[in-house]
């Protein structure tokens, strides 16, 4: 006889409900005949367990429920102003470190049913990257400039007398 830790003779009534009426994928088939001897020995009559069993049928049926609703309403829940904003500006961090802002990834927004949220992320941070490559290179084009034109403004007459290339 295996002994289980906690014991099955230890275990509460509603427990050794789910053992006895459970597979062998959840527990071992001598775990559900001891579960069911000790209900037995407990006088838990079979009308108790389907009762039990029932609650909890009804339980599960209410979760689904909740569960979906909650679903239905991810559908078009969206992002707050500062969320965008914070989105728009951290976008490329973002990206590699989604956590940052307590978000989900891209990946969870889907799973979680947020496909307003999802296609706004998308938007966003498109726009992101696109602000930041242009602002990169536009100030790469100004610093070049800047190095061009102090390279003018250098005084190489004397460095050309002495060489002869005037």
């Amino acid at each position: 006889m295996t002994d289980f830790k906690p014991p099955i003779s230890e275990r509460e009534t509603e427990e050794l409900i789910g053992i006895a009426h459970s597979s062998t994928k959840q527990w071992q088939q001598e775990a559900i005949s001891q579960a069911k001897k000790e209900l037995v020995r407990r006088n838990i009559t079979e009308q108790q367990q389907r009762e039990v069993l029932e609650k909890w049928e009804k339980e599960y049926q209410e979760w689904i429920t909740k569960e979906k609703e909650r679903l239905e309403n991810n559908k078009t829940e969206s992002y707050k102003i500062w969320e965008m904003i914070l989105m728009f500006i951290f976008g490329p961090i973002l990206i590699i470190r989604p956590y940052l802002l307590h978000s989900y990834t891209l990946f969870n927004l889907r799973g979680e049913n947020y496909y307003l949220k999802f296609k706004q992320r998308i938007i966003i941070f498109s726009l992101s990257f696109i602000s930041w490559f242009v602002f990169i290179s536009y100030s790469t084009e100004q610093s070049n400039k800047k190095r061009l034109e102090e390279i003018d403004k250098i005084d190489i007459s004397d460095w050309k007398e002495k060489h002869g290339y005037d």
